[in-house]
């Protein structure tokens, strides 16, 4: 008999991976047939999180969710340098993913940060990315010496604080997420979400440049509470197909959370692409 350590199993080794151009491993899941749909979250939560906020039992009706744990979130490989982190390798990761899935072209929902990313991917493979679906706000851009200051302060917020500087900053704007979702978050590796930080300020291009110059068809769909300048107006209004959607009295997280508000609009939109 052996009385040896017992080996334990290698988990990666028993889900879905795809495996980026630097190496990292990145896990997905599939469910419901039909289009291919690909959900990618923003900085905090994993995969699950579409389906935790009612999402994915309705979509995958009609369509094929991929539920995409982008690195550093969920099961996925955490890589610990700044390079790693750039949006460019987000992008890269997407890639990776559509051709080991086999997939010519797919909707794309992208939720927070997430909406960049998918703006990015919109460009980078021109006709792979059918639609958009971007969730979330965005802000005028700013000069180097500007953005260096806030990433600074942020990170600075976020090393002393921890996640509860952001939850703290949402409940002031919108009124208290539900104390899962704020559970969720916490559980989220934090500095992955400071690495993305410190990698901003490498982009070569603005936030706002992605998402006007995005040429898919997009849906833009936004709480009220999160963009009280209408900025996300003036951003569809310049987009090339852009229809805007605003969600009264709500906020980043608790219009994401609202799906039974969200998906008539999304599934409208989807039918028609």
């Amino acid at each position: 008999m052996n009385h040896g350590h017992r080996r334990l199993p290698d988990y990666h080794a028993l889900m879905p991976l795809v495996t980026a151009p630097d190496g990292v491993r990145l896990h997905y899941e599939l469910e419901g047939s039909g289009p291919p749909l690909l959900l990618h979250l923003g900085a905090g939560c994993d995969c699950e999180l579409w389906r935790a906020a009612g999402y994915v039992e309705p979509l995958a009706k009609k369509y094929q969710c991929i539920l995409f744990d982008h690195r550093g979130h969920g099961t996925s490989d955490r890589p610990r340098d700044v390079a790693a982190n750039h949006i460019d390798r987000f992008v890269d990761d997407v890639g990776a993913l559509l051709d080991h899935l086999h997939l010519n072209s797919v909707h794309f929902w992208g939720w927070s940060n997430a909406m960049f990313v998918a703006c990015a991917a919109a460009e980078r493979f021109p006709g792979r990315v059918r639609s958009l679906i971007l969730s979330g706000a965005v802000a005028r851009p700013v000069d180097a010496v500007a953005l260096k200051a806030a990433t600074e302060e942020r990170i600075r917020n976020l090393q002393e604080e921890g996640w509860d500087w952001l939850i703290n900053a949402f409940a002031a704007d919108e009124g208290e997420c539900p104390a899962w979702m704020r559970d969720r978050i916490r559980a989220t590796d934090l500095e992955q979400f400071i690495l993305w930080q410190r990698a901003r300020l490498d982009w070569k291009v603005t936030p706002w440049d992605l998402v006007v110059n995005a040429k898919p068809p997009s849906l833009l769909l936004v709480g009220d509470l999160e963009d009280d300048g209408h900025l996300m107006t003036e951003v569809a209004a310049q987009m090339t197909e852009a229809t805007e959607i605003r969600f009264e009295g709500l906020g980043h997280i608790n219009a994401f959370l609202a799906s039974d508000q969200m998906l008539p609009h999304v599934q409208a939109f989807l039918a028609t692409k």
